[in-house]
């Protein structure tokens, strides 16, 4: 007969972030669908007041400016898909936590390293970019103190998962024994 091993806190508290994170990229992700469809949907003209109406010489403009909306907004379909199904994603992935499933360790080491690499290519990026655009050296240090405590947090939540106790409960290891005397 097998022992069950008892949650650690610390996944609870992952899963719980996780869980945040999903249903906030699933509003997000919903959001960005319905004004995506939106503006891929309704004619410009509509948009248009009375005051506004256009002359002939401007309906060429129109035109344009009907296109850059529906291009625009199939961009906003497309990447609210996108984050929706991420969103999705990161639920199935809190459950998958807060049971036990070893493929939910996995995938959140596997996001966790993601998320480390993300960060450290932003913070070269927005270092080198804020740098060649403003002079202000105010905005350079709060998005890279930003990425740093976010790289700091992912750190220790990449190194909290392989604590042995943790492993033991995805069921990626045996669980630790304790030697007494």
């Amino acid at each position: 007969m097998t022992e069950s091993i008892k949650r650690p806190i610390g996944v609870t508290i992952i899963s719980i972030l996780t869980i945040i994170g999903g249903i906030l990229l699933v509003f997000g992700g919903l959001s960005l669908l319905a004004f995506g469809a939106f503006f891929t949907a309704v004619p410009i003209e509509t948009l248009i007041t009375e005051d506004q109406q256009l002359q002939p010489q401007q309906s060429q403009n129109a035109a344009e400016l009907q296109a850059l909306s529906q291009f625009f907004g199939s961009i906003g379909v497309v990447i609210g898909s996108i984050v929706l199904a991420v969103g999705v994603g990161y639920l199935i992935v809190s459950y998958g936590l807060l049971k036990g499933k070893g493929w939910a360790w996995i995938v959140t080491i596997i996001l966790t390293i993601i998320a480390i690499i993300t960060q450290v290519t932003s913070v070269i990026s927005t270092s080198t970019l804020t740098q060649s655009l403003t002079t202000g050296i105010d905005a350079l240090v709060s998005g890279i103190t930003a990425h740093l405590i976010g790289i700091a947090i992912n750190g220790v939540i990449l190194y909290y998962l392989y604590r042995p106790n943790v492993k033991a409960f995805f069921g990626k290891s045996k669980p630790p024994t304790s030697i007494s005397k």
